[in-house]
């Protein structure tokens, strides 16, 4: 660079004392600048000493630091000069080991570093489709009823298990397109792709339908970075059925003659299984495994006495809940409904969905009343999906644990 009267632009010399990341520092010694100020932690390597922080490490000799008493794990600042570190004093003393729970974390900063490029990439693709973030209560009189759920008490309340019913009150509040990337807890399912407190992406938009939250999906594993043959693959439920299983749902109605078929293809049923009992062994262990492996699957249509909070379509043949859910990589990644806004018929769900917890032994907290008298006052027309984001993004970066891509999994 030249400066207007001809001669060279002097460098600006570096703040007394500011601290400069050291792949900067490193960048700032090969183009000529004084010793710039440092500071990372120790460790020792091949006879040497590491610093490093985390934008990159430097190597230098163990006496350098051993004059200022600074030993390996200990915390220094310095004045970094061409494979030497000057002025070092000690910040921190290393006087224990980390905990074990602990001492992957600085390993992983990288693996976080790319998980917030993927939130950041979320966030963007909605901003783009003019959409509300919000941010809604942890806390709730009512998590969610659904037999399977297995809700953590929070004092007199419950820790969400879904934003749900507060997204959609904000819906019959008048807002049409809103998102929030929300902490949820669950306790019913273990494993390397579940986590008893997770973030969970949900969203809705209003007078749409579920082609939208389709192409959403999409798009978002597009801008996460994740690439998919196209198109997807899109079954039903009772396709799915047919092709993986060899079973017609729609001639299957009558518990015990589901339960015969399923023990015949070698599928173990319990006495007291009833017909969605019945179906989860079955699709376990015979269609889940199919779902999602060479492309994304999208699997619609589920039983009628799945459908939660979603729209029924009857059928004298085999009424189905209009819902679908999203596989890829042969992960359950979301799970979309056509929602359901008649205030009577969502109350009769609920208070038959607390009427079996409690004959079942399980926790049965009350109605949310709010969200009921939100139906009431007029719900516009929506299409609602719940994502997990913490599977997005192991699936973006390749990983198959999810406590990799968190920086504490619980």
């Amino acid at each position: 660079m030249t400066a207007r009267g001809g001669g060279a632009t002097p460098r600006p010399p570096a703040a007394p004392g500011a601290r400069v990341p050291l792949a900067a520092a490193l960048a700032r010694l090969r183009a000529g600048f004084s010793p710039p100020a440092v500071a990372g932690r120790l460790s020792a390597r091949g006879g040497r000493f590491v610093l490093s922080d985390a934008s990159g490490e430097v190597e230098f000799e163990v006496a350098v630091a051993a004059r200022a008493g600074a030993r390996p794990g200990d915390l220094v600042a310095g004045r970094l000069g061409d494979g030497v570190l000057e002025e070092v004093r000690v910040l921190a003393r290393a006087v224990a080991p980390p905990l074990p729970e602990d001492a992957g974390l600085a390993a992983r900063l990288p693996l976080l570093e790319r998980r917030a490029r993927v939130v950041d990439a979320v966030r963007g693709y909605f901003r783009g489709q003019g959409f509300l973030e919000v941010t809604t209560p942890h806390r709730v009189v009512c998590p969610g009823l659904e037999p399977h759920l297995v809700a953590q008490p929070a004092g007199d309340r419950w820790l969400i298990t879904s934003p749900e019913l507060h997204l959609k009150r904000l819906l019959a509040a008048g807002a049409e397109r809103v998102f929030e990337i929300a902490r949820a807890w669950r306790g019913d399912e273990h494993g390397p792709w579940h986590l008893p407190e997770f973030a969970m992406l949900e969203w809705y938009r209003a007078y749409e339908g579920l082609d939208a939250l389709e192409a959403d999906v999409l798009a978002l594993l597009d801008a996460a970075g994740c690439r998919f043959a196209r198109p997807p693959e899109r079954l039903t439920v009772r396709e799915a059925f047919s092709r993986h299983a060899g079973l017609d749902l729609a001639a299957l109605r009558d518990p015990r003659a589901f339960g015969a078929a399923a023990g015949a293809l070698g599928v173990r049923v319990a006495p007291g299984d009833d017909w969605d009992d019945v179906f989860f062994r079955v699709f376990l262990e015979r269609v889940e495994p199919h779902l999602g492996r060479d492309r994304v699957t999208v699997l619609a249509e589920y039983p009628a006495s799945q459908a939660a909070l979603a729209r029924v379509r009857p059928d004298p043949e085999f009424p189905v809940a209009l819902r679908f859910e999203v596989y890829a990589s042969g992960v359950e990644l979301a799970n979309a409904f056509d929602e359901l806004t008649d205030p009577c018929e969502q109350r009769r769900r609920h208070e038959a969905d607390r009427a079996w917890r409690a004959a079942h032994g399980r926790e049965a907290p009350p109605l949310d009343e709010a969200f009921l008298a939100a139906l009431a006052a007029g719900h516009p027309p929506a299409a609602g999906i719940a994502l997990g984001l913490d599977r997005l993004v192991a699936l973006a970066l390749g990983e198959n644990d999810l406590a990799r891509v968190v920086p504490f999994a619980g």
